[in-house]
């Protein structure tokens, strides 16, 4: 069974680890850092080991590797809802020159545009799974294992995750904004947060189904 309250609790079982990830994470550009690091919280998870990977400058340079890995792997997913996307928006803006209609052009391109942010969700989900894939093989290659990849994110399993996942973003988002009420400091703290708990308990979640899913 996925232990969602373990996850949740994960990324502050270790207070210099976290107040490093929470400060990677407020940082711009570094903190895409988090995604090699989530890659590394899955390994551990996948081979059951419930501890926070440690920071180091000897790992760095993983991270930066692994990081790029997860961004291509997002990027790819995304691309046939990108595609439609760019579609829909030409086609508006077309139809909105030759009639300056503004509902036609909503009309020209909304159905294309809804396929495409349809397909972009199902890019992430499938994405999210892809990236674990890759973390338990080490290669790129398994990120597109789609008959795999559909048999773990078409259970019931996942599907409560993911439902779990995103009501941890929503919390850690209700207490980034709070964060922001105080001045500079506040915000910036806010996304550190936000962005390494939500790595470290996503990576974990996903990890686990992985473990508990044919």
């Amino acid at each position: 069974m996925v232990d969602f309250a373990g996850a949740i609790k994960k990324p502050f079982s270790d207070g210099k680890t976290a107040l490093i990830g929470i400060v990677v994470g407020l940082i711009p550009v570094v903190s895409l850092l988090l995604s090699g690091y989530g890659v590394k919280v899955a390994q551990n998870t996948l081979n059951k080991n419930k501890s926070l990977p440690a920071w180091g400058l000897t790992n760095i340079g993983d991270h930066i590797i692994k990081s790029i890995m997860v961004l291509v792997i997002h990027i790819i997913y995304g691309i046939p809802g990108g595609i439609l996307l760019a579609v829909a928006l030409g086609a508006a803006i077309v139809t909105l020159l030759s009639s300056g209609d503004f509902i036609s052009a909503f009309a020209a391109g909304g159905l294309i545009g809804i396929l495409g942010i349809l397909l972009l969700l199902v890019g992430a989900i499938l994405a999210s799974m892809g990236v674990i894939f890759y973390a338990k093989e080490g290669n790129f290659g398994a990120a597109f294992k789609f008959g795999a990849i559909l048999k773990k994110v078409l259970t019931g399993k996942y599907i409560i995750s993911l439902v779990v996942v995103i009501a941890w973003a929503i919390v850690l988002g209700i207490v980034a904004v709070i964060l922001a009420i105080i001045p500079i400091i506040g915000s910036l703290v806010g996304a550190g947060l936000l962005g390494y708990a939500l790595t470290v308990t996503a990576y974990t979640i996903f990890s686990e189904v992985f473990n508990e899913t044919k």
